[in-house]
């Protein structure tokens, strides 16, 4: 009978690109700081869309962070969606006379950019917990409560644990958050 061929004895595994290193609260306080100069030196009527913009990069950089780790992840096109949304609904905010129509366009617009938001975060949360279960298997596991709440920080708190985490052990596999082992009869 022909044997079938040896498997190689190091099993090749993809590196993937490690998880943003920064701490969420370095992030909060550096968004703090650039929505405080942004109310200070920016026009009144734009202050809050700078400042929001600042979030917005973050989220853009880390929406191309996951699509280095999958190139099919649609979070990035979620989010672009969401910024233009953000930006053309800040369009209606500007000096206008009082009309109900443009009033009603206003409002339409800023609960369609709400709505973008949580998909586009809902998103990456589906894609972070596809990376990390099944592609990179640490048992990540994402709170949709605490994502509705805190999106962004509360991705960022874990992907810093990971990325120390990482760091350590080099690309040895670990396991970051599992589940608990069910109890077993004795």
């Amino acid at each position: 009978m022909d044997a079938l061929p040896e498997r190689a004895e190091v099993e090749t595994r993809m590196v993937f690109p490690p998880p943003p290193k920064v701490h969420w609260a370095v992030l909060l306080g550096i968004l703090f700081v650039i929505a405080i100069l942004a109310r200070l030196t920016v026009p009144k009527g734009y202050g809050i869309l700078v400042s929001d913009l600042a979030f917005d990069v973050w989220a853009i950089y880390l929406c191309l962070w996951v699509r280095k780790l999958e190139p099919a992840a649609m979070s990035l096109f979620w989010c672009i969606a969401y910024v233009a949304l953000q930006i053309a609904s800040s369009v209606p905010g500007t000096p206008v006379p009082s009309n109900y129509g443009i009033t009603f366009f206003a409002a339409t617009l800023a609960l369609m950019c709400i709505a973008m938001w949580f998909i586009t975060v809902y998103v990456i949360r589906a894609e972070l917990h596809f990376h990390y279960n099944v592609r990179e298997p640490v048992g990540l596991y994402l709170n949709g409560v605490m994502t509705f709440f805190f999106s962004l920080f509360y991705f960022q708190y874990h992907l810093y644990k990971i990325a120390r985490l990482r760091e350590r052990n080099g690309n040895q596999p670990f396991y970051y958050q599992a589940a608990p082992l069910p109890l077993q009869d004795e």
